[in-house]
């Protein structure tokens, strides 16, 4: 399995970090609603991803827009990309809370709620999401705002490959975990979760 500290960041000039930076503070303002833009782009392409957050959802399978975790749930997401900004200058430093909220995620993949596919829809959507925010201001034509996606989608991909990363590795780790456990007990499944190790593994770093 491959470690997030062995992943490394894309390496931005003085120029991109400027720009990245400079960007930001014009749409940090909108925080709230970036973060609110992005998980409803993602539950629009992932109906699925909704069962993930049974307190969001209302009768009828929408989303309550209105409900405090949503709120929390999405400047959460949003306030990492900050801290990425935040930290261009030594993007490792962010690499151990990245690789933390991976590992949080984990347990989901082994309770069959999480799906690999779902981080390459946080990345498009979050990209999406931005782009359109950035179309807004109007210190940008087209041809920057082009320009600043393309940087905003190689951080965004360091950050997801970071948070994919620690997200493996405690996937790795409780299935060899049950396989121990298994073996110890005798029992036949354990070579049968050490194969489902190697092909969860396959899988997982197959997508982004």
């Amino acid at each position: 399995m491959v470690s997030s500290v062995k992943i490394e960041w894309f390496v931005f000039s003085e120029e991109e970090k400027n720009l990245l930076r400079e960007s930001w503070k014009m749409i940090n303002t909108e925080k709230k609603a970036i973060g609110c833009g992005i998980y409803e782009m993602i539950f629009m392409q992932c109906p699925e991803i909704r069962r993930l957050f049974p307190k969001l959802i209302l009768k009828g399978g929408k989303i309550d827009k209105k409900a405090t975790e949503f709120s929390f749930q999405a400047l959460r997401f949003v306030q990492v990309i900050e801290t990425a900004i935040f930290s261009l200058d030594g993007l490792h430093s962010v690499d151990n809370i990245l690789d933390n909220l991976g590992r949080r995620h984990g347990k989901l993949e082994l309770n069959n709620k999480f799906r690999a596919y779902y981080w390459s829809t946080f990345l498009e959507s979050s990209i999406c999401i931005i782009r359109k925010e950035l179309t807004q201001l109007r210190n940008y034509n087209d041809e920057k705002v082009d320009q600043l996606v393309m940087l905003y989608r190689e951080l965004l991909r360091g950050i997801v490959s970071k948070i994919k990363a620690g997200y493996n590795a405690d996937i790795t780790h409780r299935l060899n975990q049950m396989t121990i456990e298994d073996a110890s007990n005798g029992d036949s499944n354990a070579r049968r979760y050490s194969v489902q190790t190697s092909a969860t593994a396959a899988t997982l770093d197959a997508t982004i």
